[in-house]
């Protein structure tokens, strides 16, 4: 193999400032490498509307891809002194490009975090059901057909390196015996590495763990109609924040989903504080976490802080409904329903079940005995065995 001096990332979304945070790029670049990022928003997710990223990235390396030819171009000029981490996921849409880095060769890692506990459930595809489909959930039938193809038997090669945090992280397609799990962490876990022994007294808030679910920018990119509707979710939300602010006597502070955009917006909280990009900051220093089915529970789950879980009765009859439940049960909880009459058993909330989020951590988040340093520079240092 020839000495690898250069990482590109794949990615399929608008590339931000948090991502050149999260992804590491500092850490290859401080370690001698020379980083590129390929989008393909273009044409993988066109709906995506870029403008509105969240504090847009300068990084220069960035190269933005509009055409799939001219993406598999520049693939197609890459060698063995290349290594990729790709974002995307490999499926119908991304198969040219994995059949690309295969017939060169190209050495890749396929990352699989976050991962999150998911409710049981089965597809049953028949004939009949897909000649009844529309055309969006034909593609998505066609999708689960199409991982079930070995890659080898389509001429992919199997990945370089599969990157895992808990036990419970799900398998992806292009992973074999050739491929090496590299057990490390969420990426969550790199932030709570950077503070943990920072002093941050508790105070007198409660943090809400936002998920944008009425305009979350994927609804727009995945042709899907929002989960529920502002008019109806957030007077649920406000009114059980009015009850834990009364019966608590804690300020409820909302931590935004970073691709949200609140301040554009009316002001559905109430004059409570919408901060966004500080979620690890504001669960340490909160006494109560409030949540649903977001990713950012490993914050309070590191920080050990109580949670309560909500829902309403239009979530309930979607799938995030069996999300949040799932997410609930391994803390010995029940969601609550915001959209009725709210009467909590604070001792029960406020209920720490050690077991359960000592499990939660390894199935999720990080397993014992892995290592204690940046997720990127734990691969870095994997990258270049390689070269050895």
């Amino acid at each position: 193999m020839s000495k690898i001096t250069k990482i590109i990332y794949l990615v399929e979304s608008p590339f931000s400032q948090r991502d050149y945070k999260r992804f590491g790029v500092e850490v290859f670049l401080n370690n001698g490498f020379h980083v590129f990022i390929y989008d393909f928003t273009p044409f993988l997710r066109p709906q995506v509307d870029a403008s509105r990223i969240n504090e847009p990235s300068n990084y220069k390396g960035v190269i933005k891809f509009k055409r799939r030819r001219d993406a598999i171009a520049a693939i197609n000029k890459q060698g063995r002194d290349c290594f990729i981490i790709s974002i995307i996921a490999y499926n119908v849409k991304t198969f040219s490009i994995f059949k690309s880095i295969s017939r060169h060769d190209v050495p890749y890692a396929v990352f699989a975090v976050p991962a999150i506990p998911r409710p049981n459930r089965q597809i049953h595809v028949t004939a009949r059901k897909i000649i009844s489909l529309t055309p969006r959930k034909f593609i998505k039938h066609m999708q689960f057909l199409f991982t079930r193809i070995p890659p080898g038997f389509l001429k992919i090669n199997s990945a370089t390196f599969f990157l895992a945090s808990g036990k419970k992280t799900p398998n992806r397609p292009t992973i074999d015996h050739k491929t090496k799990t590299i057990w490390i962490h969420t990426l969550d876990y790199d932030i709570y590495l950077e503070d943990k022994n920072s002093e941050k007294k508790e105070e007198d808030i409660a943090v809400f763990l936002d998920e944008d679910y009425v305009f979350h920018s994927d609804y727009t990119s995945l042709g899907i109609p929002a989960l529920t509707s502002a008019e109806e979710y957030f007077p649920f939300l406000c009114n059980f924040f009015d009850y834990i602010e009364t019966k608590l006597d804690l300020e409820v502070v909302i931590a935004a989903h970073p691709r949200s955009h609140y301040e554009e917006l009316p002001d559905y909280f109430q004059g409570r504080k919408v901060i966004r990009g500080k979620t690890a900051e504001l669960v340490k220093k909160a006494k109560l976490v409030i949540l649903q089915n977001s990713t950012s529970i490993n914050f309070p789950v590191l920080y050990k802080k109580p949670m309560i879980f909500v829902t309403t009765d239009r979530i309930e009859k979607t799938m995030y409904g069996g999300y949040i439940s799932k997410f609930a049960s391994y803390f010995r909880k029940t969601p609550i329903n915001i959209s009725r009459n709210v009467s909590i058993d604070l001792e029960k909330e406020f209920y720490v079940y050690e077991e359960g989020y000592a499990k939660y951590k390894q199935d999720f988040i990080k397993m014992e005995g892995t290592e204690e340093l940046l997720f990127w520079q734990v691969i870095s240092n994997k990258i270049k065995e390689l070269n050895i």
